[in-house]
């Protein structure tokens, strides 16, 4: 009979002692899987975001069939659909939607700029007041008659009289519509959280957030607005940099409080190589990138940060934080040079093409594993995961990475 505890407590040493950049009894496997199992059980992206309890026996359905990884979760963080769709949300287009995307189509975010060019002061005047009467609207169809909210009143006062608004009570309804389902949902993946926790398996999931400047480019300005304002409007670029790392600290710390999670996740958007200048990398996105990093190790918290995109000619600013404190995720990096510049500074993951999962060849997967670990395996401090989270792929495919990691992950 399996000891289950005991696994997870094998499990869990093998994860930490490689977060801590030593050498664990052998490589940890903390492959994404994604979506994988959903698409196996038959399950359409779509049906995904509707049928909670489906699709998270799909994905205990895989880890109970595969024990080949150390990690594993439940949750693959897509909203559900009704929420979307109750709150008639202008910012993401998903799988099967009003507006006809097709059923297995990916998850999509749509940017568009809720601060416009002439009111930077506006927003920094009264940023709370801004965000109510202005971003949601601007977001959220359903909260469109807010951009008419006298605010001064709600204030001076009239909270009394706008929140018992007769007007208001279809905008009601579909908030409890949607908090409704969004509840269903959060109960349903904990049930089955719970189950896969019994399976022994660790967890390194810790929700997922944006840095300053990609907060302000992906949710103000967009990236058309953001990149003028980099020379246009430098100044208030700064000030609201300066707001949103705290607000990016705060969220992550409240998060990990109350989930007691140990991780905190950051995907970085806008800081690939090239996106942006070296300068603007060097003044406007590491600096507060790294006060969210330096934040969460005072709190006794590991950051996990996912590098979207190629990041070599980052590597350097990467190795500026408290050694063997962090996680570096590399979606696109030469792993060679990844491991001489970090290698003594990080616990690395990822790095492994999910292509070559999804469109390589069982005996191309297995020599991509083997060059991968001659790489990255020596030392320790390696955390073994595709660059990004899987999709479809042949299911010979997705057993002969499992298998390959098991085989070259010895040390």
């Amino acid at each position: 009979m399996i000891d289950y505890a005991k696994r997870y407590e094998e499990r869990k040493k093998r994860v930490e002692t490689a977060v801590a950049n030593q050498q664990p009894d052998r490589v940890p496997n903390v492959l994404r899987v994604g979506t994988y199992p959903i698409h196996k059980a038959g399950i359409t992206a779509a049906e995904s975001m509707i049928d909670h309890e489906r699709t998270c026996q799909a994905m205990l359905d895989f880890y109970t069939q595969y024990s080949y990884t150390d990690t594993a979760s439940i949750s693959n963080f897509i909203p559900p659909a009704k929420v979307l769709e109750a709150l008639d949300v202008k910012t993401a287009r998903w799988p099967g939607d009003p507006k006809g995307l097709d059923v297995n189509n990916t998850y999509q975010f749509v940017e568009f700029p809720t601060l416009l060019d002439d009111e930077y002061e506006e927003f920094f005047l009264n940023p709370a007041g801004f965000w109510l009467t202005k971003h949601l609207p601007r977001t959220i169809g359903l909260l469109e008659g807010a951009a008419d909210l006298d605010y001064v009143a709600l204030v001076c006062g009239g909270a009394q009289r706008l929140l018992s608004s007769p007007a208001n009570i279809p905008i009601y309804r579909k908030l409890l519509e949607a908090a409704e389902e969004n509840q269903r949902m959060m109960d349903i993946v904990a049930k089955y959280s719970e189950k896969l926790n019994a399976l022994g398996y660790y967890s390194i999931s810790g929700g997922g957030s944006a840095t300053a400047f990609d907060m302000l480019g992906d949710t103000l300005r967009g990236t058309f607005g953001m990149m003028p304002d980099l020379v246009l409007e430098r100044d208030n670029v700064k000030r609201a940099l300066d707001m949103f790392v705290k607000i990016h600290i705060r969220q992550t710390l409240d998060f990990c409080q109350s989930t007691g999670s140990k991780y905190g996740w950051v995907m970085l958007h806008k800081g690939f190589d090239n996106f942006i200048s070296d300068k603007d990398y060097a003044e406007l996105y590491w600096p507060y990138l790294r006060q969210w990093i330096e934040a969460l190790i005072d709190h006794d918290i590991t950051p996990v940060v996912y590098t979207e995109g190629s990041y070599n000619t980052r590597l350097p600013y990467l190795k500026e934080v408290p050694k063997n404190k962090v996680i570096y995720h590399f979606e696109e990096v030469d792993l060679q040079l990844a491991k001489k510049e970090l290698g003594d500074v990080a616990c690395l993951m990822g790095g492994f093409p999910a292509y070559t999962v999804t469109y390589g060849t069982p005996e191309q997967i297995d020599e991509k594993v083997k060059e991968t670990l001659d790489i990255m395996a020596p030392g320790g401090g390696y955390l073994f995961t595709t660059g990004y989270s899987l999709e479809d792929c042949p299911k010979e495919n997705m057993e002969a990475l499992l298998e390959a990691v098991e085989k070259y992950g010895k040390y």
